[in-house]
């Protein structure tokens, strides 16, 4: 594609580290897509979120989804990143729960009292990057 780039392996690595909100999408069923919190730890997407809602719906029809973390270039914070249009990393797979004996290792944060928390491992098989250039043009 012209104007468009791969993310090295290093710029990708440091693009999660460095970011923390993404888009998590599901395709069992009705469609459905929402904005949350992550880390990247230990090379791995990690995610808490309440044990109740909506996306533990779709949680519980499929584990397969579709994440995926976008920045303009100038908010990047990856060198080689600020002088691009925008980039954009598209992660494929499965959510796994994290067990209450893994949370230190993923470094899960303890809920509050009476509150459920539980957390997710993006158990990733498909890794899609890519970077516009400033100067590409659409259309």
């Amino acid at each position: 594609m012209n104007g468009t780039r791969a993310l090295t392996e290093t710029e990708r690595e440091t693009f999660l580290q460095d970011n923390h909100n993404g888009i998590l999408a599901f395709t069992r069923g009705k469609p459905h897509s929402i904005p949350v919190h992550y880390y990247y730890i230990k090379r791995t997407v990690v995610f808490e979120m309440l044990r109740s809602g909506r996306i533990m719906d779709y949680i519980k029809k499929s584990c397969s989804v579709c994440f995926n973390v976008w920045q303009e270039g100038e908010q990047s914070t990856v060198p080689s990143l600020k002088k691009e249009r925008n980039t954009s990393v598209i992660l494929e797979g499965e959510l796994e729960e994290v067990t209450k004996d893994k949370w230190s290792y993923y470094e899960l944060h303890t809920a509050p009292e009476g509150i459920d928390m539980v957390g997710f491992i993006l158990k990733v098989n498909t890794v899609g990057t890519i970077c516009t250039s400033a100067g590409a043009a659409f259309g």
